[in-house]
């Protein structure tokens, strides 16, 4: 298991506790990254190394194969709400990011089976017309 720490508010102090990249020998953590969210200073540097960390971990994995038609619609649904929620990421309007983001959730629980109060309302309406 990887252990990062990621200090933010960097831009309040004159470098933080740890110096990015270097640890302390005595804890798990293994990288280190101060950013600050109100700036954006290292953040740049902390999604660069999250990519190839990702890259790294999954390049020997084989490709799905989604062969079934839900399957393939839940799953696109679930990317247009990312692509949505990115679009959305630099406009300050953090609450449209959070409802593509709670979007693409809803529409992968589909995928994986997790179904809750909405699913079965839309169901209901949609198939047995209540309500019209």
């Amino acid at each position: 298991m990887t252990f990062w720490l990621i200090e933010n508010k960097c831009d309040l102090v004159d470098g933080g506790k740890y110096r990015a990249g270097e640890p302390d020998l005595g804890s798990p953590v293994q990288r280190c990254f101060t950013v600050s969210a109100k700036t954006g200073a290292g953040l740049e540097r902390l999604l660069a190394a999250l990519t190839e960390q990702a890259r790294s971990s999954l390049h020997d994995v084989e490709p799905a194969l989604v062969t079934r038609e839900r399957h393939r619609i839940a799953l696109s649904q679930t990317v247009a709400a990312l692509d949505r929620a990115i679009e959305e990421a630099g406009t300050g309007q953090e609450e449209l990011v959070a409802e593509e983001l709670r979007l693409a959730a809803r529409a992968l629980g589909r995928l994986t089976g997790r179904v809750d109060v909405e699913d079965i309302l839309d169901v209901v309406f949609r198939d047995f017309c209540i309500g019209k």
